[in-house]
This record gives structure tokens, sequence and C-alpha cells, in this order.
């Protein structure tokens, strides 16, 4: 069995699926050997844990040529890309002769001569195309979803994301297998900061993006008396995403007096300082499919409140503290308690320690080589 896997999300900065896509990769070959693991675009076994190269820059004459070839209508950038890579895809794959094809990325390329698993990590795009750039929920409507029925099987990361995908794309759940990611070793409990920040702090780590809601999250702090303001000031942490309008203005105000320190990205092997400094990690989000920043702060004794919206209440279990996403009141209420009781955010982690065990790489990779080895037994291509 040789699997191939889509590299490409494991450039610069390293998004959720790309991470998802390093961890399966390098547990897959500790299964399977090295050798046994294709990649296209970026090879992991070329590179080290924290050196991800950029994706190859698409050339103005590629992009002109893929134009004269008859595509009609002016497509997007995002489309030309992926008419150019399929391309380049299709002379890889025909070259390695891989026996499946698994792409987590959601959009497979065409692989005519094996099966095809694709990972689906969420239908956010799908729930509420709102809070998406219009460019991305049309390619992945035209790309993404059109292609799921010629797909072996679906690979999901929560229950509530198998209900999503057959629910709304109305796929028969025998298709649709969860893998729960797991989380790297290196986070751990352990006495390392992250060099500036303040001796405690809130933590919020993840995308600036409008499922994130990151204004009720501000709106809640600021709600807090000055006295734990000083005492806790608020890092946010992660990259800029879209629609980022009104995260951005609330940001302006709350930056002025000193309380609210934005960090943009960071790179993973900072992350488990970052997380280890922090007195409570705070994730208000609206839609999720796992909620990987959650249990990453579990696994390093940091208690957690989070949103009892969508996957986290599956992924959080009795670990953390689950709160109404919409409600300010409950959330003022919810960190005061937690801030204010020592002995009540030392059970939180200890409790969250043991949650995270449950997720390890693994134990995903092993889950879903269980699902490559179904596939290849049935050794039916349903092109």
């Amino acid at each position: 069995m040789r699997i191939l896997l889509n590299g490409l999300s494991m450039s610069y900065p390293i998004s959720g699926v790309g991470r998802y896509t390093i961890q399966l990769g390098r547990s897959l070959a500790a299964l399977l050997g090295s050798e046994k693991i294709l990649w296209f675009g970026t090879d992991l076994s070329q590179k080290g844990p924290n050196d991800h190269d950029s994706q190859e820059p698409i050339s103005q004459n590629k992009v002109l040529n893929i134009l004269k070839r008859g595509l009609g209508e002016i497509p997007s950038l995002r489309t030309l890309v992926y008419v150019w890579r399929n391309r380049k895809f299709q002379f890889y794959t025909k070259r390695l002769k891989p026996s499946l094809y698994h792409e987590t990325k959601y959009t497979p390329f065409n692989f005519e001569d094996g099966p095809t698993l694709v990972t689906i990590y969420d239908l956010s795009f799908v729930r509420h195309p709102e809070w998406h750039p219009i460019d991305r929920v049309k390619f992945y409507e035209k790309y993404s979803l059109k292609q799921l029925s010629r797909v072996e099987a679906i690979i999901t990361i929560s229950e509530f994301s198998k209900k999503e995908i057959s629910n709304l794309l109305n796929i028969d759940r025998s298709k649709i297998h969860v893998t729960y990611p797991g989380v790297d070793l290196s986070f751990a409990p352990g006495k390392k900061r992250l060099h500036g920040l303040p001796n405690r702090y809130i933590l919020y780590l993840g995308n600036l993006e409008p499922r994130k809601n990151l204004p009720l999250l501000l709106d809640v702090y600021q709600s807090l008396p000055g006295s734990f303001q000083n005492n806790y000031p608020l890092v946010i942490a992660g990259a800029k995403g879209w629609c980022t309008g009104e995260i951005e203005k609330k940001l302006r105000l709350f930056r002025k007096n000193g309380k609210v320190t934005l960090m943009g990205y960071v790179p993973q092997r900072f992350l488990p300082d970052l997380y280890r400094g922090a007195s409570l990690f705070v994730y208000p989000s609206l839609y999720e499919g796992f909620g990987l920043p959650v249990i990453e702060a579990m696994a390093c004794g940091v208690p957690v409140l989070a949103s009892n919206a969508t996957s986290l209440p599956e992924v959080v279990g009795d670990a953390g503290v689950l709160m109404n996403p919409y409600d300010v009141d409950e959330w003022r209420e919810g960190m005061l308690e937690l801030l204010d009781d020592k002995k009540m955010r030392d059970e939180m982690s200890e409790k969250g320690l043991e949650r995270a065990k449950l997720f390890t790489w693994e134990k995903c990779a092993q889950v879903t080589l269980n699902v490559y080895n179904e596939v290849l037994a049935r050794g039916v291509i349903s092109k």
C-alpha cells in the first residue's frame, strides 16, 4: 500500500488543515514506513518539523496559458491555481502510481487509478456562507461538494461534523468515518513561558474570522472589573482571516489602554509556551468541526472556558466550562468565577490533562489506516 497525501497545505502560515496533514502524515509513516507515504506539492519527509516553504507561485504566463485553453468565463485566482495544480497532479500520479489518494484539503484532484478519500472538517461554508469570502464559497460548491459523490470515503473529525455532512449533503452515513485529531506531545505542562508576555493572562488562539466570535469575547472582557483586567490582560493570537472589520474596530479601542495584546500568527513551536503562561483559555467560537486549540490548552494544563455550540461539547466533555456563545453576561460570570477561584482552576486543569490523553495522532492514524484498508478491500472505484 502506498498512500498519496496532498502536502500543499503545509505552507506558511500553517492552518489547522496544514497541522492535521503534517501530524497525520508523520503518524502514518510511523505505522507503515516513510517510503509508503507519498506527497504531492510538499514532501514532509524532506523537511524538518518547523521547516515549511511557501507554495509554488503561479506565474502570469502559466495563468494566460490556462485561459487560452478554453475555460470560458475568466475564473477566480483560486480556480486557476486549482486547475494548474490538478494538471501537475495528473503527471505526478501517473509516474508514481499510488494505491490510494487521501485529500486533506477539502477539494480532491482527479485521480483515476485508485480510490480517493477526502477529509471534510466542517461545513461552515454551507451552513453559514456569510462567514466566508464569496469566491471561496463558490469554489467549494463547484469543486468540492460536487466531487463528493465520486470519492470512496469521507473522513471527518467529529460526530457533529459527520451529522452535518450526512444531513446537509444527503450522504449515506456509512460512507463517513470519524477520526478525531490528536495532540502533539510537545503540548504538555511545563515551566517555560513565552518571552515578552505578562506573568499571567487570558488567552484566545485561533484565526481572526467571523465564526470565532471575537466581538463577544471583547465585549465580555470589557465588562470585567478593572482589577481583573489589570491582573489578567487578554492575549489574542492567530492569523488575520477575513471579514475582520468589526473585530479590528473593537481592537483599536481596546489596545489604547494596553489591556489587550494582539500577537498575530504564532508558529507551532512557540504554542506550548504560549498556552503554559495562560491562567485561562477562552474559545467562544460559534461553529467548529473539532476545536483543536481547546485540547491543546488542556494538554498544557490550562483551564478552558468554551462555547457550548456545534462540536465543542463533544470535544470538551466535562473537562471544561461550556457557555452560550451569544450571552455576554454568562461569559462574564464564568470568567470571573474561574479567575477568582484557584481551586476550581486547578480541578479543571487536572480534568483537562486527563481529557487530552484521549486524543492522540497515533490513534487518529490507526483509525484512518483502517478506513484505507476497508476501501482497498472493496476494490471498487466509483468514478
